[in-house]
């Protein structure tokens, strides 16, 4: 009977989670990632496939990228509105970085956007960010909304700057704790592409980390030990000098022999100290974090 009364607790609180604002995503971050990694990807193919990968033009040697991740937004576009504000400013940055977990619940993608539109605009140069999903992103059949506002969560960009260094960044769906066999081939293509390619220096940006650093995420969408070594040893074997990971909701860094692979601070409404990062990327790539100021 005890047995019952906890499996039907369970059950209750579950689905107590599935309100579109709820802030306790225990279904969604467990199983309800839908539809897969193969599918996902194939809806991103199908958009790459009419929309060429770009290449940005940084305005100096030394460029700054923005990055953040977590952001877990519902209705409160403060700190999101921080970091938009911080990089359009920026004349140094031609791109920012959303690792994903974009939202929190259901039905916020529009309202990110509109609000995004409506944040002050920095006449003097190109706005791009560059985004991929993480799992709150595509629970509860999130993903078409997320399509919708995103287009592609499978791609890469290069940034040339004046004196012709480009450097690549692949953007990659993991948002379901693998990169699955079809895009992990397409990840292998792009590496051995990347090869011939002199490229100064290559990122690989996805959601879920590689190392986790506490279980402040439990269980929810990590990779497997066999396929994180998979990933590794591609990524570092094919002369990848970071990886940008977000999920755990708490800093690290971690050196894998020639790689450096970042977990950045979340930038939830329960953060007390909120921050995003800055890398700075030149002969060498450096970086901060910045903490967003709560008002």
């Amino acid at each position: 009977m005890k047995t019952f009364r906890n499996i039907l607790f369970i059950a209750l609180l579950a689905m107590a989670a599935c309100g579109p604002d709820a802030r306790l995503d225990l279904v969604g971050n467990i199983s309800g990632t839908s539809p897969r990694i193969d599918q996902r990807l194939a809806d991103s193919e199908k958009y790459n496939a009419t929309h060429p990968f770009v290449t940005l033009r940084a305005a100096d040697e030394n460029y700054r990228v923005y990055v953040c991740t977590d952001t877990h937004i519902t209705t409160d576009m403060s700190r999101w509105g921080s970091f938009v504000d911080a990089y359009r400013q920026d004349m140094s940055c031609p791109v920012a970085v959303h690792l994903g977990d974009v939202v929190d619940a259901q039905n916020h993608f529009q309202d990110v956007h509109k609000a995004f539109e409506a944040m002050p605009k920095n006449p003097l140069k190109k706005d791009t960010m560059m985004v991929v999903a993480g799992n709150h992103d595509i629970c509860f059949s999130q993903w078409p909304a997320f399509l919708e506002t995103f287009k592609t969560s499978t791609y890469y960009f290069i940034v040339e700057t004046p004196q012709g260094q480009r450097d690549l960044y692949i953007m990659f769906d993991s948002a379901d704790g693998t990169v699955g066999s079809k895009q992990l081939k397409w990840l292998e293509e792009t590496l051995e592409w990347a090869e011939g390619e002199n490229f100064r220096h290559i990122v690989g940006c996805t959601h879920t980390h590689f190392f986790m650093r506490d279980s402040s995420q439990g269980v929810a969408t990590n990779f497997s030990i066999e396929e994180t070594y998979a990933l590794l040893n591609l990524f570092q074997s094919h002369g990848v000098d970071m990886l940008w990971t977000g999920h755990d909701h708490s800093r690290e860094v971690t050196q894998y022999k020639d790689m450096t692979c970042i977990i950045v601070d979340s930038m939830t409404d329960e953060d007390k100290k909120p921050h995003y990062m800055v890398a700075t990327v030149g002969e060498k790539i450096t970086f901060d974090f910045v903490p967003i100021v709560v008002k």
